[in-house]
């Protein structure tokens, strides 16, 4: 892979350390972003800093995140992958419960002339966060499977 697949895991390395001050080295301040269903879009690598210390990093412990497809071409990322972490903060109104949760997301981005990220989008089902957290998520597949889960609901 190359050299924006590089500057994508500095920049979640400087993310998981909480070293905000160092982004920089691998973001453009005038970042733009949108974590869907949580920030909307917004301007400022900064303001993208509060939100994830005041959500994400706030709210789970032990984050790890899986990269399981990358797609590099120019100057565009796109990753899917799985993120796992303790609940261990306030998150969509739920108070802590210690659970070990595990979600999937979608992470694009592209980067500027000057080598750094400058543009963000992150897409995840909040939602299915949110019903793990209070114990009632579904059981949907993990893998491919030839399972028709939306029928099952009809018996």
């Amino acid at each position: 892979m190359g050299a924006t697949l590089d500057v994508y895991r500095r920049y979640r390395e400087l993310l998981r350390l909480g070293a905000y001050d160092r982004l920089t080295e691998t973001a453009d301040e005038q970042w733009v972003e949108t974590c869907v269903g949580l920030t909307g879009w917004t301007i400022g690598l900064d303001i993208a800093a509060a939100n994830f210390a005041a959500g994400i990093a706030r709210a789970f412990s032990e984050l790890e995140p899986t990269e399981l497809d990358v797609v590099e071409k120019d100057d565009f990322l796109m990753i899917r992958g799985k993120n796992t972490a303790v609940h261990t903060g306030p998150f969509l109104g739920i108070a802590p419960t210690h659970k070990r949760v595990t979600w999937e997301f979608v992470d694009m981005y592209r980067v500027g002339g000057d080598g750094r990220l400058n543009w963000h989008l992150f897409v995840t089902d909040w939602n299915y966060v949110r019903l793990q957290l209070l114990g009632t998520a579904p059981d949907l597949p993990t893998v491919p499977t030839r399972r028709a889960v939306l029928a099952e609901n009809d018996r």
